[in-house]
């Protein structure tokens, strides 16, 4: 199956005096949440569904207290969880920086593994319109306005 996207104008936020061009913005069908993907799991295992739901509960909760800790959560092929930290008031020497006042907030990211890598480099694509309707349930578009017409900064 192929990824639908929809094309949107925006103008590049570090050349805003530049005419806008138009870029690709994936399309989702629906959203999935964790109840139907465990019931779709169980329908072709021999896992029930209390136990996908504990085991995953379980798996969520360790991954949390190992980021705590600071620690990458490696997840093999899938890919992997670590924290960030935006600093929002650099301090002009070491000494004078404090995690109090120089720091913004902690995010925590995910970088793909091969298994993910290598379903992005096979995808194959399809252009919809705008507004278009879609098969399957709920159809969540995201805003393009959203960012005021200007591409994200890819270093954030």
């Amino acid at each position: 199956m192929a990824q639908k996207y929809v094309v949107v104008e925006r103008k590049n936020p570090l050349k805003p005096q530049e005419p806008a061009k138009f870029y690709a913005m994936a399309r989702s069908n629906r959203r999935v949440d964790t109840d139907e993907v465990i019931s779709r799991v169980s329908e072709r295992s021999s896992y029930s569904i209390g136990e996908l739901k504990g085991c995953i509960t379980e798996f969520l909760l360790e991954m949390k207290n190992q980021l705590s800790l600071g620690n990458i959560v490696l997840l093999g092929d899938m890919g992997s969880f670590r924290v960030t930290i935006v600093t929002g008031n650099a301090s002009e020497t070491a000494e004078k920086f404090k995690a109090a006042t120089c720091i913004k907030i902690s995010r925590v990211r995910f970088h793909p593994g091969s298994m993910l890598l290598d379903m992005c480099k096979a995808m194959k694509y399809t252009q919809v319109k705008k507004g278009e309707g879609s098969e399957g349930g709920d159809v969540v578009v995201p805003d393009p306005d959203e960012d005021k017409g200007q591409t994200p900064d890819p270093s954030i």
